[in-house]
C-alpha cells in the first residue's frame, strides 16, 4: 500500500495542498473548521508529513539541541525524558550531546548543533564554573535558548529550575521538627547554584528555629558516595555530638550512612538523616532515606515548552520558572 501524500490529504479534505501545508505548520490563516477537517483526514489516511518538507516550508528543521553534563546522572536523565516527551508533542526531536563533565566539549557541540541548523538549544547543566562566552554569543545572535538550573551572570535568559532554597529549608525543618539542634550538613561543589540555594535554605531553617549556625558542622562532597562517606568521617571526628544531618544529594547520604554504621551510630536513633533528589536507590537503602523530591521530568517538559514558544515568537519574554520540591518522609529521619 502506497503512503498517503499531501495531495491525497488535500483531495480528501476538499482543499488545496497549500492549505494542508499551512495546517501542518500551524499557520494562523486557516479557518478552524477547515483546520479540524484537514487534521481528521490526516489521521484517517495515516499521513506522515516529511520533516524535510516541513523545514523547507517553515524554514525550520524541527530539531532541537540538548547539551548536558552527564547522561548517567539521574538528575539529567529525568530532564531529558521530560524534554523528549514534550518535544514530540509539538513535532520536534532532540539531538542529544553529553560533555561528560568536560567543559571544553561544549563549544564543539554547539558548533555541531548550529551546523545541523537546530531550531533552538536546551542546556541542562547547573555548574557555574565554566566559560560562558559561547552561550552569551548565542544569546546576542538571537538563538532560541533555555537553560535548566543554570544562570549566566549579567544576561537575561529563560531558566527553569526547582526551588532549592525551599528544598533545603524543608529538609532542615524536618530534622528540627524531630527535636534536633545539632544538625550537620554535607554540601555539594561550591560552584553549583543549587548548592548555594540548598545551603541558604539550611541557614534559614536554623535561623527561624533560633538555632545558631555553626560552620564546624558543615562538610563538602562532590555528589558521589565516597565523598559522602569521607565527609561523614571528618564530621564525626570534629563534631561527634551531632544528632542529625542534611545531605545535599542521596548518593552522598548513602555514603554517610555507611560511615555512621562503621562508627557504631544507629540511624535514626543516634543520627537522623535527610537526603535530596529522591533517586530510586533512596527508597531501597537501609534504612529507607527521607529525601527531597525534585520534579526533574517536569523541569525538562517546561523548559522544552518555553524553548518552542521562543522559537514560535522571537519577542517572547525571558523568564525564570521555579518548580516546587516535596519532602518524601521515610524512616531515616525518625518519627
Amino acid at each position: 500500500m502506497n503512503k498517503a501524500t499531501i495531495r491525497d490529504v488535500a483531495a480528501a479534505a476538499g482543499v488545496s495542498y497549500q492549505t494542508v501545508s499551512r495546517v501542518i505548520n500551524n499557520r494562523p490563516d486557516v479557518a478552524d473548521e477547515t483546520r479540524h477537517r484537514v487534521w481528521q483526514v490526516i489521521e484517517e489516511l495515516g499521513y506522515q508529513p516529511s520533516a524535510i518538507a516541513r523545514g523547507l516550508v517553515s524554514k525550520r528543521t524541527y530539531t532541537l539541541g540538548l547539551i548536558t553534563a552527564d547522561f548517567s546522572d539521574y538528575f539529567f536523565t529525568q530532564v531529558i525524558v521530560g524534554a523528549e516527551i514534550e518535544a514530540r508533542k509539538h513535532g520536534y526531536f532532540f539531538m542529544l550531546c553529553s560533555t561528560e563533565r568536560n567543559p571544553d566539549d561544549e563549544p564543539t557541540y554547539l558548533r555541531l548543533l548550529t551546523e545541523r541548523q537546530v531550531d533552538g538549544i536546551l542546556f541542562a547543566r547547573p555548574s557555574t564554573e565554566q566559560d560562558d562566552r559561547h552561550i552569551v554569543a548565542l544569546l546576542h545572535e538571537g538563538v532560541p535558548l533555555v537553560t535548566t538550573a543554570y544562570h549566566v551572570p549579567g544576561e537575561q535568559l529563560t531558566v527553569v529550575d526547582v526551588d532549592n532554597v525551599d528544598g533545603g529549608f524543608q529538609a532542615t525543618q524536618c530534622l528540627i521538627d524531630g527535636g534536633h539542634r545539632q544538625i550537620g550538613m554535607i554540601s555539594g561543589p561550591p560552584a553549583w547554584k543549587s548548592v548555594k540555594d540548598r545551603s541558604e535554605g539550611y541557614r534559614l531553617a536554623l535561623e527561624k528555629a533560633g538555632v545558631a549556625f555553626d560552620e564546624s558542622l558543615i562538610e563538602r562532597g562532590d555528589w558521589w558516595h565516597e565523598s559522602g562517606y569521607q565527609a561523614m568521617r571528618r564530621l564525626l571526628a570534629r563534631a561527634p555530638h551531632i544528632t542529625a544531618l542534611f545531605v545535599q544529594n542521596d548518593r552522598m547520604a548513602i555514603g554517610a550512612i555507611r560511615a555512621l554504621r562503621e562508627a557504631g551510630r544507629r540511624i535514626p536513633d543516634d543520627v537522623a538523616i535527610v537526603g535530596y533528589d529522591d533517586t530510586p536507590e533512596a527508597a531501597y537503602c537501609h534504612p529507607p532515606l527521607t529525601t527531597i523530591h525534585q520534579p526533574m521530568q517536569q523541569v525538562g517538559e517546561v523548559a522544552t515548552r518555553l524553548l518552542i514558544e521562543s522559537i514560535d515568537d522571537s519577542a517572547a519574554e525571558n523568564q525564570e520558572v521555579l518548580l516546587k520540591t516535596e519532602l518524601i518522609r521515610r524512616s531515616s529521619c525518625g518519627s
